[in-house]
């Protein structure tokens, strides 16, 4: 077995084993967060409600007990509908780079966004720290998340305590 230090069988296992954590939601070490978590309630994004972006057109708080765990971190959600919307398709309702602002990022800065400072761009929702961020982007969007994007590849990974949720 010279340069094969995982047999075969537990090669298998292990896959399997990753592939169930991907499935879960399990945060795995070094990987992109995908949420900032809110230093004093410890909830995703504040604790508001991913889905309501989109449903009601507003950022609200979600409801105590109306909670579902994803991707390391406890998302709260204004009814079951949502939660339930959320767990199903967690990736298309949490936030652009895990709610950092994107001109932030495009400046090489990881900066938390404001979930009552948000925008859709292509069909994600994207915090922003305040109005002047959100004035910045809206000017050249496409330019800006080019740049966001590219730094957030590398930047996503040097975000301390995303992996440890």
């Amino acid at each position: 077995m010279r340069g094969n230090l995982i047999a075969k069988p537990a090669r298998g296992a292990l896959l399997a084993a990753l592939l169930a954590c991907m499935a879960a939601g399990t945060q795995l070490a070094g990987a992109a967060p995908t949420a900032w978590r809110d230093d004093a309630t410890g909830f995703a994004i504040a604790g508001f409600d991913p889905v309501a972006y989109y449903t009601q057109h507003k950022p609200l708080p979600g409801e105590s007990g109306i909670e579902h765990r994803w991707g390391g971190v406890v998302w709260r959600f204004v009814n079951t509908g949502n939660k339930e919307a959320f767990s199903k398709h967690p990736q298309v309702y949490a936030p652009l780079f895990a709610g950092y602002d994107p001109e932030a990022l495009s400046r090489g800065l990881t900066v938390r966004g404001s979930p009552v400072v948000w925008s859709v761009h292509e069909g994600r929702i994207i915090f922003f720290r305040d109005a002047t961020a959100l004035r910045a982007w809206a000017e050249n969007p496409q330019r800006l998340a080019g740049l966001a994007e590219t730094n957030w590849k590398r930047l996503s990974r040097e975000i301390p305590g995303t992996s440890g949720y």
